[in-house]
C-alpha cells in the first residue's frame, strides 16, 4: 500500500513541468488550480519579435552604441531607439546628413542623445547642418575635429 502510494506521489512528480518565472511578481499569483492568475502563452505560438538591432560590427550596451575604429564612411542607419551615446569616431565620416540622428519632420525624433562622437573623421564641422543634432539635448557633447 505504502509503495503504491509512493509511486503515484512520484508519477505526478515526474509529470510536473519546471518552474518558469513570466515576472516579477508571479511567486505572489494564485495557483492555476483556483482558476485565478495570468494566461500563460503557448510556447509553440510564440513569434519573437524583431526590435531594434545593433548596426552591423558596432557594439551596442544599454543605450550606448559604440562603432569606433571601423572604418566607417557614414552614420549607421537603424540605431537602436533608446540609444543615448552614440563612439563614431575615428572611422572615414565625411558627410552628416540632417536626418541621420533625428528623421525630418516637426518635434519627431528617435532617441534623444546625451553624446555624439564624430571625433577623428574626415567630416568638416562648418558643413554640418544646425538641425542634424536637435535630438541632442547636450550640445556640448557633440565631439568633432582632430582629424588627420
Amino acid at each position: 500500500m505504502k509503495a503504491t502510494i509512493i509511486l503515484l506521489l512520484l508519477a505526478q512528480v515526474s509529470w510536473a513541468g519546471p518552474f518558469q518565472q513570466r515576472g516579477l511578481f508571479d511567486f505572489m499569483l494564485e495557483d492555476e488550480a483556483s482558476g485565478i492568475g495570468p494566461e500563460v502563452p503557448d510556447d509553440r505560438d510564440f513569434e519573437p519579435s524583431l526590435g531594434p538591432v545593433c548596426p552591423f560590427r558596432c557594439q551596442c550596451h544599454l543605450r550606448v552604441v559604440q562603432c569606433s575604429d571601423l572604418g566607417l564612411d557614414k552614420v549607421p542607419k537603424d540605431l537602436p531607439p533608446d540609444t543615448t551615446l552614440l563612439d563614431l569616431h575615428n572611422n572615414n565620416i565625411s558627410v552628416v546628413g540632417s536626418s541621420d540622428f533625428c528623421p525630418p519632420g516637426h518635434n519627431t525624433k528617435k532617441a534623444s542623445y546625451s553624446g555624439v562622437s564624430l571625433f577623428s573623421n574626415p567630416v568638416q564641422y562648418w558643413e554640418i547642418q544646425p538641425s542634424t543634432f536637435r535630438c541632442v539635448y547636450v550640445r556640448s557633447a557633440i565631439q568633432l575635429g582632430n582629424y588627420k
